[in-house]
């Protein structure tokens, strides 16, 4: 690329150079508007033809990146890579993102001592908490993977590249795209992506700072051969290749990489409540009794406020899922009590929704006609009519 020319009228390509990846290359630039770096990401359409674009589809192709651009850039987090322009120059696309200044965690996993609990802890929250950013603007990624997370020079997450493996996917075989060592089971079958493909990344990039390794297959393995290990093989529990990992991780890695998405978390902002409370030494044994019972009664204490309830609650269903599955009694329970505590702190409309979901999630598990379902529902119109009435 000539670094003399302006792209898109204000933005300056260093004489650096740019770094090569699987979509396009990323220039370090300077955006002679505002004085500020920024980093151009070029996203090749030649080199995605030569992997199996339609050329018919280049129009179409133009308008999906467009869209997929919008959307990224509604996603505003500190760990996520904020997007700020997009364009074409010399018949590539480009869009222009934030320029991070620090190393790839895969740098880090490579050329570094392995990763403290503490490390991989904290780094695993700050994913989560930025995917949940994402994923409540209907954003997901398809390539979480230690390439595409970016770690400060103040030791602070980044996940980069948001939306361009979506934008990527129509241009890529059945198996649509993302990298095998961290691709969803679902993926591989030709599904869609959705969150809890990229919480099944996460878990694979857990697997990896706990271990040192990818929970199946290597870089160098064929990877038709990994994606077989990824929908059918069981991996050892990070603690067999790593003594002293605490057995709160090794269920959260379980769950994370179950094969059916229904059996992963619901929501990347649930994962880093734990992934918090886990930094605690939080013991999951201390929430079941020796019935596998919820022990709830004494995790709200009486005089805490109801919001600090609510989070006590939401971080314990996840843990109950972790250990005993999603239609579990347990489970059922405190999502109910979750429902109630949320309407008694005045947001009735927020109980009504947990509990219209509640109700859904029962029937589905248990039938149309379950008592449990029909129980849930009659709260939703309880705090319905409570709303109407406040």
């Amino acid at each position: 690329m000539d670094t003399s020319k302006l792209i898109g009228g204000r933005f300056k390509a260093t004489d650096d150079g740019p770094v090569s990846g699987a979509m396009g290359d990323v220039w370090p630039a300077e955006d002679t508007k505002l004085g500020r770096t920024v980093a151009l990401k070029f996203l090749a359409r030649r080199r995605l033809r030569q992997q199996g674009a339609l050329t018919e589809f280049t129009d179409w192709m133009v308008k999906r990146f467009e869209r997929e651009s919008f959307a990224m850039a509604r996603v505003n987090h500190p760990h996520v890579a904020h997007i700020y322009d997009t364009g074409e120059h010399d018949g590539e696309l480009y869009i222009v993102m934030e320029y991070v200044r620090g190393k790839s965690l895969t740098n880090h996993l490579k050329t570094g001592p392995t990763l403290t609990l503490e490390r991989t802890v904290r780094w695993t929250r700050e994913i989560c908490e930025g995917l949940d950013a994402a994923h409540s603007c209907k954003v997901f990624h398809h390539d979480i993977k230690p390439d595409n997370i970016m770690i400060t020079n103040q030791g602070e997450v980044k996940i980069v590249d948001f939306g361009l493996a979506s934008f990527a996917d129509v241009t890529q075989s059945h198996t649509g795209v993302g990298t095998p060592l961290y691709k969803a089971p679902e993926r591989w079958n030709g599904k869609p992506g959705s969150a809890r493909s990229d919480l099944y990344s996460v878990g694979c990039v857990l697997y990896e700072m706990l271990t040192g390794r990818p929970p199946f297959g290597t870089p160098r393995d064929d990877p038709m051969t990994v994606g077989r290990m990824h929908q059918d093989d069981a991996p050892a529990p990070p603690s067999a290749h790593r003594p002293g990992v605490p057995d709160q991780l090794d269920s959260i890695v379980r769950i994370l990489l179950a094969k059916d998405p229904a059996h992963r978390p619901r929501s990347a902002g649930a994962v880093a409540e734990v992934m918090r409370d886990v930094q605690g030494s939080l013991d999951i044994e201390d929430l079941v009794d020796a019935g596998g019972r919820a022990t709830l009664s004494g995790a709200v204490d009486n005089g805490a406020r109801h919001s600090e309830g609510i989070r006590a609650l939401d971080r314990r269903i996840f843990e109950l899922e972790l250990r005993f599955g999603p239609d579990h009694q347990a489970v059922i329970e405190a999502r109910t009590e979750h429902a109630e505590l949320t309407g008694q702190s005045g947001d009735a409309r927020g109980a009504a929704a947990l509990y219209n979901r509640l109700g859904r999630d029962c029937q589905d598990f248990f039938g149309p006609y379950d008592t449990q379902a029909i129980n849930a529902f009659e709260g939703v119109a309880r705090w319905i009519t409570r709303s109407s009435t406040n």
